[in-house]
């Protein structure tokens, strides 16, 4: 993990380069190095990275730039021009324009004579010198947040090439935005990273872009996502992209309210109130003449290229062709000289066709008797596949038949176990009856005994009595109280 932070704060970067990290939270690549304002200072213009060897030797035999010498002449009519156009589209003169890293000064010496109340900033005395005597304009000298300028004074801040060298950008942008007036606007060019292009892939196309991964010199580079993020941070929430000089670029304007544009008659019109005004719109005039001229060399260079293309296609076609055709020769010789083996091939095979005539029409016999054996014995196949199907049917109903009866029986036996059960509930109770009555009638024995044997004795005690009675009786009726009785009655 690497333990540099990017600008959105994010510490969690992922590996790009060996020299630079990419920010997956807002698409920024950001160099691994730590660099600080101090380090960007230019204090005796000998050793420092930005003094006079950076203008005059660095740049040349680093990158491959003209110096800075050929460069004021170079870059007036192109890509200063071409600023100065853009920055008249937003804002006319005679606003107060200051310009960031402004190198030579040939930009803000055309925004002076556009009518701009224009300065430049350098790091570098040498290149502050340079520029004023070249071009005979204001320079600042060192770091913006040095600088005694008034806050909300300005109406524009250019940066040509200047924010992806910033150590500090958030720092260095809020203190610059401070200097704008409410209405003001940023114009920024600055390389541009197309999110989820890969190292890799840069180095396998050999993408131009390569050449701004400059560790020494290139702080952050933004994506289109993340430099919109960062300006919509400092407040300037809308952007309007404007076709960049250089196809790495990107170039844009920043303001805090909506944008309008400038026309052209409105542009024409306020360069023509001043003399070095007029020599500007003779300028972009030129300019817009020459970019015409440009774009039709370029679409009539196209056109070759694409003419070029086309005849090169017909050649390759031509060879082809030829090439194809010098193949059907050969193919056609070698043709011929089957086409006689194939003849001959074919007499050969007319004599065995012939034999295989004889021989199908023998066939043919064969299969008219084979015909009629087949309908024979397909005949009988219907007859045995009827008796099938009624002995299917026989056999189905004494499946079903068998099934009832399986049935039946089941339930029989459910009922005979349910019987048998019964059964021995009915001889246990039978045999506790026969239990009960036996000691029942044992019990009645017993008792008839017991009468029994009451009834002699009852009997005899009865007898016993009677015979007393019998023979009191006997007594009686010889008393003579019973003579008596019989006299007197």
């Amino acid at each position: 993990m690497n333990s540099k932070v990017c600008w959105c704060g994010n510490q969690n970067l992922q590996e790009f380069s060996s020299d630079y990290s990419l920010c997956s939270q807002c698409g920024t690549l950001v160099l691994n190095q730590d660099l600080t304002l101090d380090e960007i200072r230019v204090k005796n213009d000998r050793d420092e990275f930005y003094s006079k060897k950076y203008w005059l030797s660095y740049q040349t035999d680093k990158h491959g730039y003209p110096d800075i010498r050929q460069r004021s002449r170079q870059d007036l009519p192109e890509r200063c021009l071409y600023w100065l156009h853009t920055l008249m589209a937003y804002t006319l003169p005679p606003g107060k324009v200051l310009e960031l890293g402004c190198a030579h000064g040939g930009s803000v010496a055309l925004m002076k004579w556009a009518g701009f109340d224009a300065l430049g900033l350098e790091l570098s005395p040498w290149v502050v010198d340079f520029a004023h005597q070249t071009f005979d304009i204001p320079m600042l000298l060192g770091p913006v947040e040095d600088q005694k300028l008034e806050t909300g004074s300005l109406d524009a801040v250019v940066m040509f090439d200047v924010i992806e060298h910033l150590p500090d950008p958030v720092a260095t942008m809020s203190h610059v935005v401070s200097l704008l007036k409410e209405e003001g606007i940023l114009i920024i060019q600055t390389p541009n990273y197309v999110e989820g292009y890969s190292y890799s892939e840069m180095l396998a196309d050999n993408d131009s872009f390569l050449d701004q991964l400059k560790p020494q010199e290139h702080t952050f580079l933004f994506s289109h996502r993340s430099i919109t993020d960062f300006l919509r941070n400092l407040g300037f929430d809308f952007l309007v992209f404007e076709p960049q000089f250089f196809k790495y670029d990107m170039f844009f304007v920043a303001s805090r309210h909506p944008i309008a544009r400038n026309t052209e008659e409105q542009i024409s019109h306020n360069l023509l109130k001043r003399p070095s005004g007029r020599l500007i719109l003779s300028l972009l005039d030129q300019s817009k003449t020459l970019n015409q001229l440009t774009q039709k060399y370029q679409e009539s260079e196209q056109d070759r290229q694409e003419r070029l293309r086309v005849i090169e296609q017909y050649s390759q076609k031509n060879s082809w062709l030829q090439s194809q055709l010098d193949n059907s020769v050969e193919s056609l010789n070698q043709s011929q000289v089957q086409l006689e083996q194939t003849r001959s091939e074919l007499a050969q095979s007319q004599v065995q066709l012939e034999q295989t005539r004889s021989e199908l029409a023998q066939s043919q016999a064969q299969l008219e008797q084979s015909r009629s054996e087949l309908a024979q014995s397909q005949a009988q196949l219907e007859q045995s596949r009827s008796e099938l199907a009624q002995s299917q049917a026989q056999l189905e109903q004494s499946r079903s038949e068998l099934a009832q009866s399986q049935a039946q029986l089941e339930q029989t036996r459910g009922e005979l176990a349910q019987s048998q059960g019964q059964l021995e509930q009915t001889r246990g109770e039978l045999a506790q009856k026969t239990v009960n009555l036996e000691e029942a009638c044992r019990q009645v024995q017993d008792f008839q005994q017991s009468q029994r044997q009451q009834l002699q004795e009852e009997l005899a005690r009865t007898e016993q009595a009677l015979e007393e009675t019998k023979q009191e009786i006997t007594a009686m009726k010889t008393s003579k109280f019973l003579k008596l009785k019989a006299i007197f009655s």
